[in-house]
């Protein structure tokens, strides 16, 4: 008993100084995230310890990621991070750990990454059909990084569909269909929020959005006669007055009609912010 109070002393000495050590190593170094090997040979391998190997190649790129200095540039260490993040997606793809680490940091480089991070919560999706987090944030990649409007909105369509998702994912969904010019879409989806809406003050908000959508939609079909007939979309919207149209609807305040040839999309007025890089 003697003995060993003598040598746990000396023990715990030499332990704290090799943890100081090994901190100050972590801490002075570039430190480097090596590529990990293909998903598919990891699988083989591991056989019955698949979520194992997810897990701890989660626990690396999270550690790596915690010891990042501030200012280094992330593309030095972007491609090895997103193929652990695929890699643990593909042995463990119930572990949702994964999918909220890779929206942390992923889309934030460049719209290269954006578009991989969505690539990795597909995964998630498919593994997680319940969950409503994931394919909102896959929807917002698709349309605060990539600007795809549509993608956007099929994303938060289908998180609207998850179980007890609030009405907001939908709405969501269809002011994003006519920001990416699919402004039916967007009208029977508001159509059918404002008929199981409650609140009378969102109910107002949609049916004023609802107003909007269907000057628009009027526009659009202006638009598709002036085809039929001259054979070719009009260079203008202006163009559609006054054989078609007895003027162009004003369908703000919220939105702003945005016609880039043969595409009508209907855009909210307020600015995006900038995109963080």
């Amino acid at each position: 008993m003697n003995a060993g109070r003598v040598l746990f002393l000396p023990l715990l000495f030499f332990y704290g100084f090799l943890f100081f050590m090994q901190e100050r190593h972590f801490s002075e170094s570039n430190q480097q995230l090596a590529h990990p090997m293909p998903s598919t040979l990891q699988k083989a391998a591991l056989g019955y310890l698949r979520q194992l190997g997810g897990e701890t190649l989660f626990v690396k790129a999270n550690v790596f990621n915690g010891g990042l200095k501030p200012g280094r540039d992330p593309l030095e260490y972007a491609e090895p991070l997103a193929q652990h993040f695929t890699a643990a997606a593909t042995l463990h793809p119930y572990f949702i750990d994964t999918y909220f680490l890779c929206q942390a940091t992923l889309p934030y480089i460049n719209d290269e990454y954006a578009r991989y991070a969505n690539t990795v919560l597909d995964q998630g999706i498919a593994a997680l059909p319940s969950n409503i987090v994931l394919p909102f944030f896959a929807g917002f990649n698709s349309f605060y990084f990539l600007d795809e409007p549509l993608e956007g909105a099929r994303l938060f369509r289908l998180a609207a569909q998850r179980p007890n998702a609030p009405p907001i994912l939908a709405h969501l969904a269809s002011i994003l269909s006519a920001e990416g010019g699919d402004i039916y879409a967007a009208l029977i989806s508001l159509r059918g929020l404002y008929a199981t809406e409650k609140n009378e003050q969102t109910k107002k908000r949609y049916a004023d959005e609802i107003i909007a959508f269907e000057k628009a939609a009027a526009v659009l079909n202006a638009v598709k006669r002036y085809e039929q007939t001259a054979g070719q979309p009009p260079t203008h919207l202006e163009d559609l007055v006054p054989s078609y149209l007895p003027s162009l609807p004003d369908v703000g305040p919220i939105f702003r009609l945005e016609w880039k040839p043969p595409h009508l999309k209907v855009v909210r007025v307020a600015k995006r912010l900038a995109t963080p890089r």
